[in-house]
Formats: C-alpha cells, sequence, structure tokens
C-alpha cells in the first residue's frame, strides 16, 4: 500500500505542475523577463530565483491545469542559466530541482534525469538534495525503464539517507525493482492469506 501511496503523491507532484494532461501554448510572452533581466544586469542567485519562483505558476494553466509549453520552456531554460551562473549558491537549487519536474511532466525524461542529477551534484547541501537523488532513481526505474541505473541510483540513496522520508520507499521500490503491478499484487496477496 504505500508503495501505491508513493506513486499517487508524485504523480500528483507532477501534475501539480501542469503534467501531461494538456498542453497549451499562450502567446509569444516571457513570464520570466524579470528574471532574466535581473541576471543579466547580475543580481544575486536570491534575486532571481524569487522572481523566477514568484512565477513559477505560469507554467501551468490553473484552471485547467494544463502544462503551458511556452512558459515551461522558458522557466526551464531561466533555471539552468541561474543554475550555471551560480553552481555552487543553493539559491538556484530550488528553480533547478523545480524545472526537473516540470521537464518529467513534459516527457522528457532523459533530460528530467540528467538535471535530478546535477542538482544532486551541484547542492549537496540543499535540503532537497536527497529528494533529487531519490527522483533519479524513480526516472530510471519508471520512466526510462534502465533497472541498472534505478538499482544504483537507490542504493546509493539508502546508504546516504537513511532515514529519509523516502528510505522505506525506496527499499520496497528496489525489492520490486522490474516487477509488473500485477506481480507485486501477487505478492502482496499471497503475504497477505499467509498472515490469516
Amino acid at each position: 500500500m504505500r508503495i501505491i501511496y508513493l506513486s499517487l503523491v508524485i504523480s500528483f507532484a507532477f501534475f501539480a505542475c501542469g503534467g501531461k494532461q494538456a498542453e497549451t501554448e499562450t502567446p509569444e510572452t516571457n513570464n520570466f523577463a524579470d528574471a532574466q533581466a535581473a541576471l543579466a544586469e547580475g543580481k544575486s542567485a536570491a534575486e532571481v530565483a524569487t522572481l523566477l519562483m514568484a512565477n513559477f505558476k505560469s507554467v501551468s494553466d490553473a484552471t485547467t491545469g494544463s502544462l503551458d509549453t511556452v512558459a515551461s520552456k522558458d522557466y526551464v531554460k531561466m533555471a539552468n542559466e541561474l543554475s550555471d551562473k551560480f553552481p555552487a549558491d543553493t539559491m538556484a537549487a530550488l528553480p533547478l530541482y523545480k524545472s526537473a519536474e516540470v521537464v518529467r511532466a513534459m516527457s522528457d525524461s532523459r533530460r528530467a534525469a540528467e538535471t535530478y542529477q546535477r542538482v544532486y551534484d551541484r547542492y549537496p547541501t540543499f535540503s532537497k538534495s536527497g529528494e533529487a537523488l531519490f527522483m533519479l532513481g524513480f526516472t530510471y526505474d519508471e520512466d526510462l525503464k534502465d533497472l541498472d541505473k534505478a538499482k544504483a541510483t537507490y542504493e546509493r540513496f539508502l546508504q546516504a539517507y537513511p532515514t529519509h522520508s523516502f528510505a522505506d520507499d525506496t527499499e520496497i521500490l528496489l525489492k520490486n525493482l522490474g516487477k509488473s503491478d500485477a506481480e507485486i499484487l501477487r505478492e502482496l496477496e499471497k503475504r497477505a492469506e499467509g498472515e490469516q
């Protein structure tokens, strides 16, 4: 049950930023022009990140939840530029982490994995560094079906974050790596029968 809950939570997180429900495109406006100007003017990572996150909601339509592809691409571009300019400043970490979620919602799993890896590597003290590593493993597992990389990443996560709130879920994901939902359900049913 916990793995089902985790899947629902993760799915909600991606669809909350627009998901893949129905993509829309707004007219050619840059919702992140203020952040872009601040970055060009040499403002601090904190100032640019604040401007970028203030308009994050524009990546999806608030009423329909559909992904706005133009705004999403603009956001991802700006988050990466911010991170490239401030690769050691954790104020740039949250926009980059969110960009991985956006890219994953845009169904570009390989790029999402690269971004989660970048968050983990560049910002080891960032509060969501562990979640970035977990999501890297989850993306390898669920989206890219690269079970070897998923296994190695899940194991690295457990070694680095043994008490993280996702540790139990990671152990379950590792145990069920490569199994179909039907196989997992049969095992749960057998276990439930044995407990009666």
